[in-house]
Order: structure tokens, then C-alpha cells, then sequence
């Protein structure tokens, strides 16, 4: 069961890193410099447009991000500039 999991941990991974380097973005292995599995917040730094998102992005409330909720990303609508008002 645990080998079930791993694999498609990693499947995961692999495709949430297809689908970003395919539109230029930083890959969750990229992202990964410890090679734990999960980007904290400190390697979401290297990536401004994650870091922005990262609080909704861990939909787990864990403080990481693992490769389901990291490709989530790829959904998430980007956030608009804020209107001005007059």
C-alpha cells in the first residue's frame, strides 16, 4: 500500500513538472532542494508566483506543499492587479 502511494506521489510530481516546464514556470522538482517530497515555504520563495499562493495552495494546513496540492497550482487563477478607485 505504501508502494501505491509512493508511485503515484511520484507520477504526480513528474506530470506537475511536465505540465509547468512545458509553460516556462519553475518545476516542483526544481523547487524541492532538500529532495524531501515537499517545498516549504522557504523554496516557495524562489518562485514568487508559488509563494503567493502557497497559503492556498496547502489545502492540508501542513505549512508544505506536496506534488497533488503543487499541481493543483497549475488551476488556481492567477490574481489580478488590484482596481483603482476613484
Amino acid at each position: 500500500m505504501m508502494k501505491k502511494h509512493l508511485l503515484t506521489a511520484l507520477a504526480l510530481m513528474a506530470v506537475a513538472g511536465f505540465a509547468w516546464a512545458g509553460s516556462g514556470k519553475v518545476s516542483f522538482q526544481d523547487l524541492d532542494a532538500n529532495r524531501d517530497g515537499v517545498i516549504s515555504p522557504d523554496e516557495a520563495k524562489k518562485a514568487p508566483e508559488i509563494a503567493k499562493k502557497f497559503s492556498q495552495a496547502d489545502t492540508n494546513r501542513d505549512g508544505k506543499l506536496d506534488a497533488a496540492e503543487f499541481a493543483a497550482l497549475e488551476t488556481m487563477p492567477m490574481e489580478s492587479a488590484p482596481k483603482e478607485t476613484r
